[in-house]
Formats: structure tokens, C-alpha cells, sequence
């Protein structure tokens, strides 16, 4: 009998569980861009409107970047301003000052860094080639271009390291000039049945000089399991020189898949 008991309110705790996690939506921000990304719930992604109306009030937030947790932070999302430029983006404001990576709603219910990514020297000689062979795919030649940050880590939990790398040209914030040969991309390095793949997740390559235009700038922001499926996405930070965005990406089939539903940008 007491076995039964048992095995009853277990199951009563397990379906209250499964109602609660289908009504609640965690919510994820993006620290440099300032605004909302969109939400989790029941382990999909959701956008940022369906986000933002179950929102109420002040919220507590952990902060991870592409190395594992941060910090908190509290942080109030804002509705959209009408007739303003950025008419789709719900901003927040925190106290916090140069804090990098995403912020997810408190206690979400899973570990989002079970893979802490470590750092890997940007002049490693073999990333550097990686980085070149890129750009000459782009039509660029460069024998030896600037990595800007670099990271080694398991994205899918099967045992093998990717490295995420990021290359540009650009010393400062994008600007409406570019030269012939300027870039900014992100590069994944991966093995796939036995062969080392460098796959351009995203970036821009400029092939003739640009007087006037949107020549962009990457950087990675973080690299975290936003969803609890185990796996880690890349959330991607892109700016031009009047506006910025956030751009995800989950791992299916062997490379990156845009999270179509989860982004924000703000701009001119």
C-alpha cells in the first residue's frame, strides 16, 4: 500500500510540473543590445512579443557570457515606443555597466553552462589559417587576419571540442566606410565524420570599397544552453554604425541553424 501511495503522488507531482512548465516562459535578454530576445517555454523558443505579455514587473536574472555565469541582475522590460524607429524592440535598463552575454529569468529549471568554454590564444597558427582560408572563399586574401576572440568547447555533448572563433578588421565600432578586404564573421571549427569543417556562421565581407553603407561588425556574446535541451547555442552580437542586433543559433545536422524566433534589433 504505502508503495502505492508513493508511486501516486509522484505522478501528481510530475503532471502539477509538466502544467507549470507549459504556462511559464523564461525569458532571455541580451545585455549589450539592451533588449529582449524572446523566451523559453516547455523547452521551444518563443518570440519576444508572447514573452513580454506574460512579464510582470521587475524581474531577477542571471547573466552568462561565452565562458559560463556572470552575475545577476535585476531589470524591468519595456514595451515598444510607437511611431519610433525601433518599433518591435522591447528594451530594459539595468544597473549594471559593461556586462556582456545574455540574461535568462531566474532559476529557470535547468543548468544553461554544463560545458564551461575555455579560452584559446588568438594566434594559435592553426586558427589563424582556418580564419584565412575563410576569407579566401570570400574572395579575400589575407594571410594573416585578426582574430578577436576564440573558444574551445563541446557544443553538443558528445565528448568532441568545437572552436568558435571570431575574426574582423575592424579596430572600432563599425563605421558607414569600408575598404576592399575589410570583414567581420564568425567561424565555427568542426569535426565531421573524421574531417575537420570550418563552417561561417555568419559575417560580412567587403569586396570593394564602401564610401557610404552597412559594412557590419560580430562578435560572439554567449554560448549557453538557452533551452535545456543539453546542447549550447551561439548568441551573436552584430552592429553597423546606426543600429545593432542579436542573432542565435542552435546546432542541427552537424552546423548552425538560425533561431529564426529569437532576435532583436534596433536601428536606422
Amino acid at each position: 500500500m504505502k508503495k502505492t501511495i508513493n508511486f501516486c503522488l509522484a505522478i501528481i507531482i510530475f503532471l502539477t510540473a509538466e502544467a507549470s512548465a507549459q504556462t511559464k516562459i523564461v525569458p532571455i535578454l541580451e545585455m549589450k543590445l539592451g533588449g529582449l530576445l524572446g523566451g523559453v517555454q516547455n523547452g521551444k523558443f518563443v518570440d519576444a512579443k508572447t514573452t513580454f505579455a506574460q512579464l510582470k514587473g521587475k524581474g531577477s536574472y542571471t547573466i552568462y557570457g561565452a565562458k559560463g555565469k556572470v552575475g545577476e541582475m535585476t531589470a524591468l522590460v519595456e514595451a515598444p515606443t510607437p511611431d519610433e524607429p525601433c518599433e518591435d524592440f522591447y528594451s530594459f535598463e539595468t544597473e549594471l555597466e559593461d556586462v556582456n552575454g545574455i540574461a535568462i529569468g531566474a532559476n529557470p529549471g535547468w543548468n544553461l553552462s554544463p560545458r564551461a568554454a575555455k579560452t584559446v590564444d588568438l594566434n594559435t597558427a592553426i586558427y589563424v589559417k582556418a580564419a584565412s582560408d575563410a576569407l579566401r572563399t570570400k574572395g579575400i586574401i589575407n594571410k594573416a587576419p585578426k582574430i578577436r576572440q576564440a573558444f574551445r568547447v563541446d557544443l553538443e555533448g558528445d565528448g568532441q571540442e568545437e572552436v568558435l572563433l571570431t575574426a574582423t578588421s575592424y579596430d572600432g565600432n563599425a563605421q558607414p566606410r569600408a575598404e576592399k578586404g575589410d570583414y567581420s564573421f564568425v567561424l565555427l571549427r568542426k569535426i565531421v565524420g573524421g574531417k575537420v569543417r570550418n563552417i561561417i556562421v555568419t559575417g560580412d565581407f567587403v569586396t570593394k570599397n564602401i564610401e557610404f553603407g552597412v559594412p557590419s561588425k560580430y562578435e560572439l556574446s554567449s554560448i549557453a544552453d538557452l533551452n535545456g535541451d543539453g546542447k549550447l547555442e551561439i548568441v551573436i552580437y552584430g552592429a553597423y554604425y546606426e543600429g545593432n542586433w542579436i542573432e542565435a543559433f542552435e546546432m542541427k545536422a552537424n552546423k548552425p541553424a538560425d533561431i529564426k524566433v529569437l532576435n532583436a534589433s534596433c536601428g536606422v
